[in-house]
């Protein structure tokens, strides 16, 4: 699965936007049952004539105020979070000298609350999905929405109307993947990766020299791909389909052994941050 697409470059910030704490072995198959931090990070990525482009929003403010009561609150409590000041994503952008208007488009890879928390603080960006995971979490309410981790008090009451529904896009094949091209110059091509939830979406771009694949919650660690090591079954419940997310997750190790130069990036590993940022360069380095 060679990747040989080119790709003009991108400037790109891989962004902590707060975190939960979750047994290590939800998470990896053979991890142990103590707690561990699973950060959300988000892309936040510049192209000279596209302007920005967010993947994914992490938590916020508004997430805490969805879930102050039942049934919402139990997602907050099974999976605790905690977002600092200086990870508020608002703040982190400011200091890239970007305001919510300048937002463009947001890239969602999927609608579970810890990726969707702050589409409200952007009203005018487009919004980027599978159509298939916008109608899903659209069509959910109480304790059913709380049970597939989806908080309808943080979809824009104009989602549909802001909604570009990827498969609008040009199509692509890459590696055998499917993708579809968002700027019209393969320099960002949403990436579908199926299984975690439905119209599950990556990310494939150039920054600094280096070819990156975000992949959502496609896989929650490096090692996870690495080692072929898919989610414990304590998380098939919250899986929409279990066979297409082992299914995917090779495809994954297929693409990280079979191009060392590619860096993938899962949404909630340490490992992947440290290794984007060892390697940035200038502006592309977050």
């Amino acid at each position: 699965m060679l990747l040989t697409i080119e790709q003009p470059e991108v400037t790109f910030h891989w962004l902590r936007v707060g975190h939960c704490k979750g047994p290590e072995a939800l998470a990896r198959q053979g991890g142990r049952l103590r707690p561990v931090e699973f950060p959300s990070y988000v892309g936040a990525l510049h192209h000279p004539s596209h302007g920005w482009t967010l993947f994914d929003t992490g938590y916020s403010q508004h997430f805490f105020d969805a879930t102050r009561r039942l049934p919402e609150l139990l997602y907050r409590t099974t999976l605790p979070v905690s977002l600092p000041d200086e990870e508020h994503l608002p703040r982190q952008l400011a200091a890239l000298d970007v305001d919510p208007v300048d937002v463009r488009r947001i890239v969602v890879s999927h609608f579970h609350g810890d990726h969707v928390g702050g589409l409200l603080d952007h009203p005018r960006a487009r919004i980027i999905a599978g159509a298939s995971g916008a109608e899903h979490a659209l069509s959910l309410r109480g304790f059913n929405a709380t049970r597939h981790a989806i908080l309808p008090a943080l979809l824009p009451d104009d989602l549909r109307d802001r909604l570009d529904p990827v498969d609008g896009f040009p199509s692509l094949a890459v590696a055998g993947l499917q993708t579809w091209d968002l700027l019209g110059d393969r320099s960002l091509l949403a990436v579908d990766l199926p299984g975690h939830m439905p119209g599950h979406l990556g990310l494939l771009f150039t920054s600094g020299g280096r070819q990156v694949l975000l992949v959502g919650d496609a896989a929650w660690t490096t090692r996870s791909f690495r080692d072929l090591k898919p989610p414990s079954r304590l998380a098939k419940g919250v899986m929409h389909d279990w066979p297409s997310t082992v299914r995917t997750l090779g495809v994954l190790h297929e693409l990280d052994a079979a191009n060392p130069g590619l860096l993938v990036l899962p949404a909630h590993c340490p490992e992947g941050h440290a290794a984007w940022t060892a390697g940035a360069t200038g502006t592309a380095g977050a």
